[in-house]
């Protein structure tokens, strides 16, 4: 226990190192998820390895530093549409070369299975990354978006906890998280709905030049919190189910007592896109 409270103490310090001075420049942000990428390519590719499946290093590889884009097409390009676009075009075009190249030269019988699983990982890990760099980078006021999509996991998380410590009776997803019910589900969703709102309407709202009345930016507030808190838990059982599948208990030990950085980040994979959703909706 003492391992693992004195690793979440060092980690947060170092999340905050890059988020707090994230604010006054965007690179510092950038270079956290470039290097939330790097390890999280590392592990995933040595997570199937724990069943004998070799995914294509170079497909991985290439699929996932799509993410870069954002960051080289905002010196030419203002709208964050656009640059969203020609990533996501970018991003399904080297998925789907990877799915055809590996078993075009790779003498495999799965081959096919093996170029669509290394698709796959690349676009769990770029999708997300890119997000939060169209956010930062292109995005009016795109950093306190990304602080929802970055931290709205740990709001959900933490109250989904105590909500079913105190309540919990129902298991949710017993085959894949055991100790997870219902009811800390409800309570995480309820309470990080209510952070939000209040963070986007006490925070944000007042940065903002939005065309939205106060009610439905209320609306849209309340419903991005349940969202995130929504998407956030099915991003851990997502991974809680693929680490359940190819044997392993943790992602990585780079943390000790918390495991690798998909580990820490599993849950902010899903939330960053739903952040980046709500910033292109609002500005």
């Amino acid at each position: 226990m003492k391992q693992r409270v004195l690793t979440g103490i060092i980690f947060t310090i170092i999340i905050l190192a890059f988020v707090v001075p994230g604010y006054f420049s965007s690179y510092f942000i950038v270079a956290l998820m470039l290097l939330v990428l790097g390890f999280s390519v590392f592990e995933i590719k040595k997570a199937f390895l724990a069943k004998n499946i070799i995914l294509s290093g170079a497909g991985i590889l290439i699929g996932s530093f799509t993410a870069i884009l954002p960051l080289a097409l905002h010196f030419f390009v203002e709208s964050p549409y656009v640059i969203f676009a020609l990533f996501a075009i970018l991003l399904l075009m080297s998925s789907l070369t990877i799915t055809i190249l590996i078993p075009v030269f790779r003498e495999d019988p799965h081959a096919l299975v093996l170029g669509a699983g290394s698709s796959a990982v690349s676009i769990y890990l770029a999708f997300p990354i890119a997000c939060a760099l169209v956010m930062v980078l292109s995005v009016h006021r795109g950093y306190y978006f990304f602080i929802l999509g970055l931290f709205s996991p740990w709001i959900s998380d933490v109250f989904a906890y105590f909500v079913g410590v105190l309540l919990g009776k129902h298991k949710i997803v017993p085959h894949i998280s055991p100790k997870k019910t219902w009811e800390g589900c409800i309570g995480g969703a309820v309470f990080t709905a209510v952070i939000v709102t209040l963070y986007s309407v006490l925070i944000l709202l007042p940065t903002l030049d939005t065309k939205l009345e106060l009610l439905p930016y209320v609306i849209a507030s309340v419903a991005a919190g349940l969202l995130l808190s929504v998407f956030s838990q099915l991003g851990d059982w997502f991974a809680s189910a693929l680490k359940r599948w190819v044997g392993i208990k943790d992602f990585g030990n780079l943390l000790p007592g918390h495991g690798g950085v998909i580990d820490r980040f599993d849950s902010a994979f899903f939330t960053l896109p739903i952040a980046l959703g709500f910033a292109l909706i609002l500005t």
